[in-house]
């Protein structure tokens, strides 16, 4: 299986990666490669909370690094950027995440990298930040992904995401398409079918219940998230929508949850079917 896999960058709309929060921080990076190996992943993702804890601990490294090799699994994605979006320029955290963004997608030639807002001054003038952080992103060979994330930034909408996509106008940015945050803005399908496939460069899958569990929208999507299928999202118009439209994007799992991220990783795994997001159907193993 190793000498078959793809390479980060090759990963296309039918192979499946294994999102970071669909496990605990507390869980090891190899664990989490392992664990995306035995149950049928092309492939895995981090984030930047994740690498700086693994960093402090050179022998989590050396175990993350030689999981990696010994499975052929790719790390894809990178999350979560912030401070990109401003009139002045990205802020000096922002710079400092950035850095850190560039060594993982250089030691491991990762693919993509995921960020969120807030932003601030005018749309036009977050546009600008996000193709300034394009091009920055571009020296290393990766693609960008925005995500509108209701409530907890004030990029809410898929809409609005793809507006300061369109205005950035660059070939290696994009949105970063998730469900949940879909379902918890607009609930309009719609919004995904009007934007063009190409555009689409990462996904995040997941179900859940149509009414918050818990005020909170941080809690919320971080404990009750559901194995697609198991929920009460639109999922089968969504996949439609995203087959439609033509996305070269992989299919992204996440899906947080306070039961699967305490039961074993293995049974985290392979409970989150992504049966329901092909069409057709690929085998679990």
């Amino acid at each position: 299986m190793k000498n078959s896999r793809k390479k980060a960058r090759d990963l296309g709309p039918d192979d499946f990666v294994w999102d970071y929060f669909s496990r605990s921080p507390e869980d090891s990076m190899a664990a989490r490669v392992y664990a995306a190996e035995a149950t049928g992943y092309d492939a895995i993702g981090i984030h930047l909370g994740g690498w700086a804890s693994m960093k402090g601990h050179p022998d989590e490294v050396e175990k993350f690094d030689q999981a990696l090799e010994e499975t052929g699994i790719p790390l894809a994605n990178i999350e979560t950027l912030r401070g990109w979006a401003s009139p002045n320029g990205p802020d000096s955290k922002c710079l400092q995440m950035e850095q850190e963004v560039w060594d993982i997608a250089e030691k491991y030639e990762c693919r993509y990298v995921q960020v969120i807002g807030n932003y601030t001054g005018t749309v036009e003038e977050a546009a600008e930040g996000f193709a300034s952080l394009c091009d920055r992103a571009a020296d290393h060979g990766l693609l960008v992904g925005l995500e509108a994330v209701p409530e907890m930034t004030n990029i809410e909408t898929l809409g609005l995401a793809y507006e300061i996509v369109e205005r950035a106008n660059r070939d290696n940015g994009g949105l970063c398409f998730d469900s949940w945050h879909l379902t918890r803005s607009t609930n309009n399908v719609n919004d995904l079918e009007a934007i063009p496939g190409e555009k689409i460069l990462s996904t995040q899958w997941n179900d859940g219940p149509l009414k918050k569990v818990f005020d909170d929208y941080y809690t919320d999507t971080l404990s009750t998230r559901l194995p697609p299928g198991q929920g009460e999202f639109s999922l089968r118009e969504m996949i439609v929508a995203f087959r439609s439209i033509g996305s070269p994007a992989p299919v992204g799992i996440e899906v947080p949850s306070k039961e699967l991220w305490e039961c074993p990783i293995l049974d985290a795994a392979a409970a989150v079917s992504y049966t329901h997001l092909t069409l057709p159907t690929k085998r679990i193993v």
